[in-house]
């Protein structure tokens, strides 16, 4: 299998998305001790139910600026130049159209150097740094140039052929609406054509399956606080503001929390956690008058039911609402399987189910993603040359 060492693991939405494409995660690490204990915790869930999920992972709580390649390489065995892929996405805050665009005069933005560094300490055979679209465009695209430069020579004597890509969520199975740009590298000169789409708006005729929909993220799950499902418990609400949200229709915004009502007909409106010092956006339940739980909205990340989040409060959801949905992961792993190391990925079907994630979809469009998943058929095809 190809060996991934991811950086900024938070919740592990990348992650996950990445394993069920055919990788093997050998190590991850973030800053957050919750993000740290989720990823521990459910590495042993995914083990009982016979899953592959961080199954031969070390997860190492870790500021990036004090980690060095010394540890990953000592933790995992590998060697300078022997890592198939590095996997990360610097806490976007500091890019996002919805923060303040500090870029690299925000701290957070100079994470970027430390992904820029490990990089060049590990030289592994490729990367993907992915980010908050609002990079592509602030100073005028100035930053983006100024990191692809960097990402396409970090060293002397080191240079990747740069694939960039800019994704909605919605586009690739997941149901909510959330735009990402990812940058992907190849030190053996390989790039990546297309990160095909699988859905589309129902108005498009163009063979595409139909965007997802709220109603198609919450199928199947029971009422809030039901036995079973952890995660799904949310705020309790003065009655003024349950008598403000019954009054809402799909779609509109509530005018003094500035939070949207979901509309079970459409993709949800992007999750945003903001910091800890406040600033997210949550959601309007699309039936209940009140704010969606974190399960609900790890839903719409495409998480599977039995992955926990730990701590309280903003803790869960901040995991949730951090990560790249697992269905987006998995898209993009499939086609760096296959374009950079000429491998057969897996299945697109077979990591849909694998992520847990067959709700989204009917019996009949299960049979038409058959049809969908080129990368699969491009793999069979050439091995069988």
């Amino acid at each position: 299998m190809r060996t991934v060492v991811s950086l900024f693991s938070g919740g592990g939405g990348l992650d996950l998305g990445l394993e069920s494409a055919g990788f093997d995660t050998l190590f991850a690490s973030d800053i957050d001790a919750h993000s740290c204990m989720s990823l521990q915790a459910n590495k042993l869930r995914a083990a009982e139910r016979k899953l592959p999920f961080f199954k031969n992972a070390s997860i190492v709580q870790r500021d990036i600026a004090d980690l060095k390649a010394e540890e990953i390489f000592s933790v995992t065995g590998l060697k300078t130049g022997e890592l198939d892929l590095l996997a990360g996405g610097p806490p976007c805050q500091a890019f996002s159209v919805f923060g303040k665009r500090q870029g690299r005069n925000d701290p957070r933005g100079r994470m970027v150097d430390h992904y820029l560094r490990l990089l060049t300490e590990l030289r592994p055979r490729s990367f993907v740094f992915e980010n908050v679209y609002g990079l592509m465009t602030i100073e005028g695209g100035a930053i983006f140039n100024e990191i692809k430069a960097q990402l396409a020579r970090p060293d002397t004597g080191l240079t990747y052929k740069l694939s960039v890509h800019r994704c909605n969520a919605a586009d690739y199975g997941v149901p909510q609406f959330r735009d990402r740009v990812f940058i992907i590298g190849s030190r053996d000169g390989y790039s990546v054509e297309n990160i095909n789409p699988i859905c589309s708006s129902p108005a498009a005729e163009d063979g595409l399956l139909p965007w997802r929909t709220v109603k198609n993220g919450l199928a199947g799950l029971p009422a809030m606080g039901s036995d079973g499902y952890h995660n799904h418990t949310g705020r309790k609400h003065s009655q003024r503001i349950i008598d403000r949200y019954n009054t809402m229709s799909f779609g509109e915004r509530d005018q003094k929390t500035r939070i949207n009502r979901l509309d079970p007909k459409r993709p949800s409106y992007a999750i945003i956690v903001g910091s800890d010092a406040g600033g997210g956006k949550g959601h309007v339940h699309p039936f209940e008058p009140r704010e969606v739980t974190p399960r609900e909205s790890s839903r719409m990340q495409c998480f599977p039911d039995w992955w926990w989040f730990s701590g309280s409060g903003r803790h869960p959801i901040r995991q949730v609402g951090n990560a790249v949905p697992t269905l987006l992961g998995l898209a993009v792993g499939r086609q760096i399987m296959h374009d950079l190391f000429h491998d057969q990925p897996t299945p697109l079907w077979q990591g849909i189910e694998q992520l847990g994630q067959s709700h989204l979809f009917t019996r009949n469009e299960a049979a038409l993603l058959e049809n969908l998943d080129p990368v699969y058929r491009q793999a069979d095809l050439r091995l069988a040359i």
